[in-house]
């Protein structure tokens, strides 16, 4: 999640689906995914993962962007009215912070997990890192005139 002061909208990744979870006994490995249980699915369960904004005073969603698969990308925020989120495809998008236009994308390879990038000025231009896989991608944003 990310929160711009200029637009006091707080962004979220969203994963919309339905499941039933059960535990069972499972030993602890380390460097081993441990879980404790698992889920199974309704068959015609429509899952879908989004980016929303919402007013935290009032709760109210401003706007949302649907992916086409489940997300657990981070968010970012910039001073410059941009939002960077990925889907669970492996695209970085860029969306206007104000209307939720998406503006930007790019086919990283790799879906993002839990991380959003960052961003920094050199030399007056602002430029994007973006994790990714086992790789890092670099974009230098447009320059304002």
């Amino acid at each position: 999640p990310s929160y711009d002061p200029a637009t006091r909208l707080f962004f979220v990744t969203a994963r919309e689906t339905c499941a039933t979870f059960f535990a069972y006994d499972q030993k602890f490995k380390a460097g081993e995914q441990y879980t404790g249980g698992a889920t199974t699915r309704p068959r015609d369960q429509k899952n879908f993962g989004a980016l929303r904004a919402i007013d935290p005073v009032t709760a109210e969603r401003k706007w949302e962007f649907r992916y086409t698969s489940l997300s657990s990308s981070g968010v970012l925020t910039t001073a410059s009215g941009l939002v960077f989120a990925g889907d669970g495809d492996g695209n970085i998008m860029a969306f206007d912070s104000r209307t939720g236009k998406n503006l930007w994308h790019y086919q990283l390879g790799f879906s993002m997990r839990s991380t959003a990038g960052t961003t920094y000025m050199v030399d007056g231009r602002q430029y994007l890192l973006v994790p990714s896989g086992s790789a890092l991608t670099a974009f230098a944003l447009p320059q304002r005139p």
